[in-house]
């Protein structure tokens, strides 16, 4: 029980920004602030470590992960494999009350500039995707894509997307949106074939701003 709360509680912390990615975590700290002992710590951050959150350094300790370009396409490959699969069967359940519920998390995106506001976005971002995937009903899928989410969103940091990102994503968003009322398969996948395109290039990019920004620390100009 202690290492369930552990795990869940620790990945809160993820949800909630106050671990950021790349943050080294000191398990002794980690027991106090939880105020559950260092051995179920030790054992929840081993099993975030399983699951692809967490990194163990030998002989320097656990770190929280961050994503690389490199896993970032493929996490985004794997949304497009198992978002475009899903579109027929959401289109064929999709009914006018399920459709107002994915409304729902699509008015809950605020653009907002604070690394908070960003996280904010970008984990509304996850549950619009999921709530459209549980229409189909097949939960295997859905609990796949909620580990991809994790994946992207967890060891992801905003700071470095440009505001217009966000009013770009929420644009896509309301564009699937329409191909959904509209119950039209081929559109409903050319907008997420194209939104998922946007996403991964948007990541890689701000990735790539994020290594650039880091190495010119120190450096005098």
């Amino acid at each position: 029980m202690a290492i369930e709360e552990a795990y869940q509680r620790i990945k809160e912390m993820l949800y909630l920004n106050q671990l950021a990615p790349g943050q080294k975590i000191h398990y002794e700290d980690m027991s106090r602030r939880l105020n559950i002992s260092v051995t179920p710590v030790i054992q929840a951050l081993n099993r975030l470590e399983a699951s692809g959150l967490v990194e163990y350094v030998p002989n320097k300790g656990y770190f929280l992960g961050e994503i690389n370009e490199q896993e970032a396409q493929e996490l985004y490959e794997a949304r497009e494999a198992l978002e475009l699969y899903l579109i027929p069967k959401v289109v064929e359940k999709i009914t006018a009350k399920k459709l107002d519920e994915v409304r729902k998390s699509f008015a809950r995106q605020r653009v907002g500039e604070s690394t908070q506001a960003r996280r904010q976005f970008i984990l509304v971002d996850a549950e619009f995707h999921l709530r459209i995937a549980r229409i189909s009903g097949n939960e295997v899928i859905c609990r796949l894509l909620k580990d991809v989410f994790e994946k992207i969103f967890l060891k992801y940091r905003p700071e470095y997307l440009h505001s217009d990102t966000f009013k770009g994503i929420y644009r896509e968003h309301k564009e699937l949106l329409d191909a959904l009322r509209q119950k039209d398969v081929e559109l409903a996948k050319e907008t997420t074939r194209a939104h998922l395109a946007s996403g991964a290039k948007r990541i890689i990019q701000s990735l790539r701003a994020q290594s650039e920004g880091e190495s010119m620390l120190g450096v005098d100009i």
